[in-house]
């Protein structure tokens, strides 16, 4: 129990949506779920941990805010925290179930006949090797030979692998093979104890900078789990330091003794990782010499003093009344096609980043447009929609490229206006059922149904899964051996031969163009129940605002403001209530 002794820190919320609040624990720096309730203190969620309340970013004497409004996940922002996090720490790191799907098909390669050697070869669906297994009262059960040897080749076992090397056809798929994951054998040996059998699969000709499905090599994974002698191995075949994994992280990246590789290594194997942990640190700290490069000189952001060109930009302001004397120069530039275009910059308080715009409908006017989400002119016509706005006709009826309204929605202003909207504002559409999603899922759920009836592969495909997700019950129940007597292993064999069987069969039935099909709907449906779950969750966000909002900000331009646009803040601001100014900066 806490006392004046030991008080009850303060911490701030990361981000919050209308059910859970998230902070990041001051006594095992891990990321908390909380439920939202009125200020107090919580319980950590770790061991011994402690107590602490947590403050949301909201200053209610002064009436000013650091959050925003992330309508991608539905919810609500501390933006003051946002440079030092990373986005999986602020947000689940779980691939969703789409991606899961998609990433395990597109693995699994299937050949019917000998691999081409061009192709990526899959370390089961490719291996044809059988060897015939004993089984109790003189029944035998047939595997494919290289399903044991990858096992023995994680355990260790050098003196297996040797041999199987030796006598296997299927050497070259065992060396260059990948798993459903897009690891090879040495990527997987890699980040185990073996350094020996680590050099024995470069001796037999792996690929030191081969990488899985994360952009991960097997230089990285020795890295991340201490293992030195397995690093020296893989340097002295070639192995390339610099690459990258899909995080941007690489091998000396992984060595470093940081939170986040430690958890990793915890999540992937908590025995492997807590096991001699002094002298795999110790290892690590060495690994990171090995991988730096000693002959680089450290570059430092040297420049010379302010050229001419740059002084005469440059200017001081004397203010006799305040006494005060500033200087003034340039903040930032913005290239534009033509010097008649206009570049304009949002400032909301010195809590949020300055936003800069320019008018244009090119991919490359600012502010860049989202890799999901309509781009902001669409957000520039949804909001005169809502807000009863008809833009004027452009001075030249080819400049709205064949669309009414297209050269003033695309000006730089009114993108900044759809950006704070975005950020700070709920629409009347973020609060109501989407009836377009969601006739969009019925229309995916109509087609899927069609296609099982029109086409045999597709409908076959349907049955075996609908059976393998019954044989995945059975097997769940009968394999668990608190049943003593009961457990029939004869039973948990058949089932798991019969599963198998049925993914040999769907792999077969994957490279049929209707099933392909069916994939590319599946796929469809699940972005779009995703996108219905977000925005049920943004409707429910919606009805649990803060008490306090941003409603103030000011728009510096570098042109001066049309009549159409200051028209436009002028309808925003009285339709949402908000105090949008903007201003010509000569």
């Amino acid at each position: 129990m806490f006392t004046n002794l030991f008080p009850c820190p303060k911490i701030d919320v990361l981000h919050w949506n209308a059910c859970h609040v998230y902070v990041k624990c001051p006594y095992c720096e891990e990321i908390h779920q909380h439920g939202v309730g009125l200020p107090g203190r919580r319980a950590s969620h770790c061991y011994p941990g402690g107590q602490y309340k947590f403050k949301f970013p909201i200053d209610e004497s002064n009436k000013l805010v650091g959050y925003e409004i992330d309508k991608e996940r539905a919810c609500f922002v501390n933006i003051c925290l946002q440079a030092g996090q990373e986005d999986e720490d602020l947000h689940s790191s779980e691939k969703d179930e789409c991606e899961l799907a998609d990433l395990f098909r597109s693995t699994m390669k299937i050949s019917a006949t000998e691999p081409m050697s061009g192709l990526v070869l899959n370390l089961r669906t490719d291996s044809r090797e059988l060897e015939t297994i004993p089984l109790t009262g003189g029944d035998t059960f047939k595997q494919k030979r290289i399903l044991f040897a990858i096992s023995e080749c994680i355990l260790g076992n050098l003196h297996t692998i040797s041999r199987y090397l030796s006598t296997s056809a299927e050497t070259k798929l065992f060396l260059h093979g990948k798993s459903e994951a897009g690891e090879t054998t040495l990527i997987m040996a890699a980040a185990e104890k073996s350094h020996e059998m680590v050099s024995l699969l470069l001796q037999h000709g792996a690929d030191a900078n081969t990488i899985n499905n994360n952009g991960r090599s097997a230089l990285m994974e020795a890295a991340l789990w201490g293992r030195i002698e397995s690093v020296k191995a893989l340097l002295n075949a070639n192995a390339d330091k610099r690459l990258q994994d899909h995080k941007g992280r690489c091998a000396m990246d992984l060595a470093q003794p940081t939170r986040k590789n430690e958890k990793e290594r915890y999540r992937r194997s908590s025995r492997a990782a807590a096991e001699s942990v002094p002298e795999r640190d110790g290892d690590r700290r060495h690994i990171v010499v090995l991988l730096g490069d000693l002959n680089a000189e450290k570059q430092h952001g040297y420049t010379e003093p302010p050229s001419e060109s740059e002084r005469n930009k440059c200017s001081f302001r004397k203010s006799h009344s305040e006494m005060v004397i500033t200087l003034c120069g340039p903040i930032r530039s913005h290239r534009v096609p033509r010097i008649t275009k206009t570049a304009a910059v949002l400032g909301r308080g010195d809590q949020f980043a300055r936003i800069s715009a320019t008018s244009s409908w090119g991919t490359d006017a600012l502010p860049l447009n989202y890799k999901t989400g309509p781009h902001w002119i669409e957000r520039v016509y949804r909001i005169a929609s809502t807000i009863g706005h008809n833009f004027q006709d452009a001075p030249d009826p080819g400049w709205d490229q064949g669309k009414p309204g297209k050269y003033f929605a695309s000006h730089a202003e009114k993108k900044l206006i759809a950006y704070f909207i975005d950020r700070h504002v709920f629409m009347p559409q973020d609060g109501k059922p989407d009836l377009k999603l969601e006739d969009s899922i019925l229309e995916v759920e109509d087609s899927l149904a069609e296609g099982k009836h029109s086409s045999v592969a597709w409908a076959k495909v349907y049955d075996l899964e609908e059976r393998k997700v019954q044989l995945d019950g059975q097997l769940f129940e009968a394999d668990d051996r608190l049943l003593d007597d009961s457990y029939d292993e004869h039973e948990v064999k058949r089932l798991k031969h019969e599963i198998y069987a049925i993914d040999e069969e769907l792999l077969s039935l994957e490279s049929d163009a209707n099933v392909a099909a069916m994939r590319a709907q599946e796929k469809k449906k699940r972005l779009l129940l995703k996108s219905e779950k977000i925005h049920q969750d943004l409707m429910e966000l919606s009805r649990n605002e803060p008490p306090i909002s941003l409603k103030r900000a000011v728009i510096l331009s570098s042109n001066e403001i049309c009549e159409d646009c200051d028209m436009f803040k002028k309808r925003v601001n009285d339709c949402f209530q908000l105090n949008i100014e903007m201003s010509w900066c000569i």
